[in-house]
This record gives structure tokens, sequence and C-alpha cells, in this order.
């Protein structure tokens, strides 16, 4: 009997680690949050061992039961959540996780429910997780396209000045200094980046590239010394960052003037 039920506690950890992991991420999603691997995964295997000991104590469906529920929820998504510099913003967000979390865990239990209902045996069941997982996936996939083509507002910063240009995200700009291996971005020529290049020769890079139509070619460049890339809830802040710069225009209706390195946003 105890090897058996040794067995059932490890299947039964597995299925709430898998079905935590599916339901943090819709949440992450839904407070459009980033989705950190390895954070995802802590929080997964809190939420599967608190599933256990909450089995294994027995307590019953009363407050307390409710009380561990909530405790273990807002632990999960502390672990996933970033840290905002507001706490009335953190806290906004713990609570609309827990309500994200709480009805998708509803909503998957009675989908569970009507498949039980429904034939009575344990296909269904995995069918569902099985769609779930599906839906899931596809729900990622079409959020990493969308972001593989968006455009964002960036600031150059050097010395005192700054200039802000809108932004493509590009997956196959691939370009890297020689020099320094650093990735590189690719920006309009403007009255000001000639300036900068004039006034600090030590920053300039001349940036070798490759194109369809033409073996190679070289662009001047510089070493700015912040990139800053405004995203939807966050910035991302690249010190130090190497842009090179295009005489002409970077799109024909005007919609960017920058192409981002796609490592920049990794």
């Amino acid at each position: 009997m105890i090897g058996i039920y040794d067995i059932y506690i490890d299947v039964f950890m597995v299925q709430n680690i898998l079905m935590d992991m599916q339901l943090l991420i819709l949440t992450l999603l839904l407070l459009k949050e980033k989705i950190v691997f390895y954070r995802l995964l802590a929080a997964s295997l809190t939420g599967g061992a608190g599933a256990v000991l909450i089995l294994i104590s027995g307590i019953g469906f009363g407050v307390s039961y409710i009380l561990i529920v909530l405790v273990l929820d807002a632990a999960m998504l502390l672990i996933c959540l970033r840290r905002p510099t507001k706490q009335g913003i953190a806290l906004q967000k713990l609570v609309m996780g827990i309500i994200y979390l709480h009805s998708m865990v509803f909503a998957y239990g009675k989908l569970l429910e009507c498949a039980d209902r429904l034939t009575g045996n344990q296909m269904p069941r995995i069918m569902v997780k099985v769609l779930i997982a599906g839906i899931v996936i596809i729900i990622l996939a079409c959020h990493r396209l969308a972001e593989t083509r968006c455009i964002y507002e960036v600031t150059l910063i050097e010395g005192e000045e700054n200039a802000v240009y809108k932004a493509l995200y590009d997956t196959g700009n691939l370009l890297t200094d020689p020099v320094s291996g650093k990735p590189v971005s690719v920006v309009e020529e403007t009255d000001l980046t000639k300036k900068w290049l004039e006034r600090y020769p030590q920053k300039y890079k001349i940036i070798p590239y490759q194109s369809v139509g033409k073996t190679h070619g070289v662009m001047e460049g510089i070493v700015v010394d912040e990139m800053i890339i405004q995203k939807e809830r966050e910035q991302v802040v690249k010190k130090g960052a190497v842009v090179a710069l295009y005489k002409g225009k970077m799109s024909k209706d005007g919609a960017f003037q920058m192409i981002l390195n796609h490592s920049l946003m990794m």
C-alpha cells in the first residue's frame, strides 16, 4: 500500500506542476508580464509541492483551506512577477493575478467535471488537458510572433543630448561589432548623430555588413552612452550600445527610423 500511495503522490504532484505552469502562463499574458522560464518553473514547483502538502494534511474545505490556497497562489505569482517601482502597482498586479488565476482554475475544473460526466473515464480528462496545453502553446507562439514585429520607442543618450526614434524589433538583424562582439542596431543618420561622430571620435566604429543584392559593405557607427528601449510596461536599458548609421530612410511610410538588433530583447 505504501508504494502505491508514493506513486500516487508523485503523479499528483506532477499533474499539479503542469497545470500550474499552464495557468500561470495564461495569467502572466493577461497581466502583460514577461515570462521568465526559471521563475515560471520555480513557481510551478512551489504550487505542486503546496498541493501535495495540502493533500497530506487532510485539511477540509473550510476557511483555513481557502486562506492556505490564497497564500500559495500569492507566493507563485510573487515568484513570477517583476518588482514594480511603486508598491501600489505591485499590490494591484498581485490581486489581479490571483483573480485571473482563480477564474482559470474554476474554468479548468468545470471542463474536467464535464468530461467526467460525459463518459466517466480518464480519456476525456486527458483530452481536456492536452487541449489546454495546445491552446497555451498556440497563444505563446502568436505572442512571440507579434513581438518579432513590434515597434518600440527608443532613446539614444550621448552626454547630455538624446535622440528619440521609433524602432522596429527585427529578428533578422544579426549585425555585431567585429571588435567588441556587441550587437549592432541600425538608425537613420541625422545631423545630431553626425555631430556625435565628430565630437566623440574615440567612439567611432566601422560596421561591416552583408545584404541581399550586395555582397558586403560598411557603415559608420558609434558607441552611445545609453540606449533605452521603452516597452509597454518596462524599460530595457543598454549601456555602451553600438549603433550603425544608415544614410537614407528605413521605412517608406516613416513608421520607424531604427532597426533593433534581435539579441537586445532576448
